[in-house]
């Protein structure tokens, strides 16, 4: 605990975390008023699922070069101005139409993707390296800590837009989208969030006179990657952690309802036990690594993460489900968390920008693939007996768990190929 309060007393790092705390509530409540909005204008959840697909296509082509871009510009400047274009599109949303919402969500998770790669290299700079994992899992935390405050203060805003007074500006669009307000919110969440990071000590070196083209640099980017044992392994570690998540983010209603015969309600019940064992897991990620370090701590997170995902695969009874799912959520924080503080430990500054592009792409790239391929295996396969009887969601549950485990396994070369000092220098 004494880590995370030498964290906060960095003014510099707290400022970046109030406002990514500030922004991710916007966010959340932003998704929701975005899902919400296509719903009550088309009546179909296939159109919903574009605001979700668009949020999962930018990845393949504007994390990488949103890293060429932290290594070239200064990353605060990058910073503040994502945050302004994001605060002018998300305004837009209550004044258009269905096809300019969609083309505003993808523009603005592209600007997202060069914000984020320009966050996660600049953190570094503002925390001491033995404090990586609790810097970064405080920031993971500040996000999705605040999903569930955020769906209720949608709903609060949703279901009271009808008692907005008529002389109120904007009074009639407020009634006729009643998601108006949570727009205006975000926007000014980013506004907050832009004021913060401007006020950032982060002073370094700028790297875009040392570059050719973008094209160079992506292309010298994956190179460095394809030539670093520790770096390839860690890529693929990262890709199959987020597939976990994918799975369950997927399955996981679907799981709730047919196989363990529980409601939307157990469901709510299953994401929070899951958040809360992510919550357990940040907390207890400095004791593991003082104790093993981080490469065996992050490899040991994917193949339990893998191990549960299977067992809860094999119960049918959602007392025993909500038993695992918490250190499924704890495996789970674990192994993100270190992921991305491995991988700014292994790389110099000019590089750390395309090396974090590279980590928002993996991320991504995990949670779509586990989402959308083992979806559809739960959708299509009814029921299998492999010794025992599996539905199509504990099939796709058991699988993604063998495939996480056969990750580890290859991971593990990962143990000898880097130091990663993570240790505290009291320990032994």
């Amino acid at each position: 605990m004494n880590e995370f309060v030498r964290l906060l007393r960095r003014s510099d790092y707290r400022k970046l975390l109030i406002g990514q705390s500030i922004s991710g509530l916007g966010d959340w409540a932003a998704t929701f008023g975005l899902i919400a909005l296509v719903y009550d204008l088309t009546g179909n959840t296939s159109s919903v699922a574009w605001i979700l697909i668009l949020r999962l296509i930018p990845p393949l082509f504007a994390a990488p070069i949103g890293g060429v871009f932290a290594d070239r510009f200064p990353r605060r400047t990058i910073m503040v101005t994502c945050d302004l274009l994001r605060a002018v599109l998300i305004v837009l949303v209550p004044f258009v139409n269905l096809w300019l919402i969609f083309a505003i969500a993808l523009v603005h998770e592209l600007f997202s993707l060069f914000f984020l790669p320009a966050r996660d290299a600049s953190i570094p700079d503002l925390t001491p390296k033995k404090l990586l994992p609790q810097a970064n899992g405080l920031m993971l935390a500040s996000y999705y800590g605040s999903l569930p405050i955020a769906g209720a203060i949608f709903g609060a805003i949703y279901h009271s837009s009808s008692l907005v007074p008529s002389f109120f500006p904007l009074s009639q669009l407020v009634n006729q989208r009643p998601t108006t307000l949570v727009f205006f919110l975000d926007a000014l969440t980013f506004l907050v969030s832009a004021s913060l990071i401007y006020h950032l000590n982060l002073r370094r070196k700028v790297h875009y006179t040392q570059h050719g083209s973008i094209k160079t640099d992506l292309v010298e980017g994956v190179k460095f990657v394809w030539q670093h044992k520790a770096l390839r392994l860690l890529s693929l570690g990262i890709v199959m952690a987020m597939f976990g998540g994918g799975v369950l983010f997927a399955i996981g209603i679907a799981y709730v309802r047919e196989t363990l015969g529980g409601s939307n309600l157990t469901f709510g019940w299953l994401a929070s036990l899951w958040g809360a064992g992510m919550a357990i897991g940040l907390l207890l990620v400095r004791k593991l690594i003082d104790w093993r370090g981080a490469p065996y701590i992050f490899v040991a997170s994917i193949a339990a993460s893998g191990g549960i995902l299977i067992s809860m695969s094999l119960v049918s009874h959602i007392l025993l489900a909500f038993a695992l799912v918490i250190p499924f959520g704890m495996a789970f924080a674990i192994s993100i968390t270190l992921a991305m503080s491995l991988a700014q430990s292994m790389v110099k500054d000019s590089m750390r920008g395309r090396m974090m592009g590279g980590v928002q792409t993996y991320y991504r790239l995990g949670l779509g693939a586990g989402a959308l391929i083992m979806g559809t295996v739960a959708h299509s396969i009814k029921e299998v007996d492999i010794g025992v009887r599996l539905d199509g969601n504990q099939l796709g549950m058991f699988v993604s768990g063998l495939l996480i485990i056969a990750a580890a396994i290859t991971c593990l070369g990962l143990l000898a190929t880097h130091p990663f000092k993570f240790r505290s220098k009291t320990k032994t």
